[in-house]
């Protein structure tokens, strides 16, 4: 991911798959529905520790992959 807007569009997409309200990943991420729905609209300010915890919820994390090796970082 390159951008808020990438991140947004995965974010709704995994939501989505796994049948969640936003609502519902709300509860789950201890965020706001405000929130997931700033995040989903691709909303530039959204605050990265709770986008962290979006992910989570949702059952994933976040890996540094670097672009000319493809290596992971752990």
């Amino acid at each position: 991911m390159y951008t808020v807007r990438e991140a947004a569009a995965a974010v709704r997409e995994l939501r989505e798959s796994r049948g969640y309200t936003q609502a519902e990943l709300a509860q789950r991420a201890r965020v706001s529905r405000s929130f997931v729905a700033d995040v989903e609209r691709g909303k530039a300010t959204v605050e990265a520790a709770k986008l962290f915890d979006l992910f989570q919820a949702l059952g994933f994390e976040i890996a540094l992959r670097e672009r000319e090796s493809g290596e992971f970082r752990r």
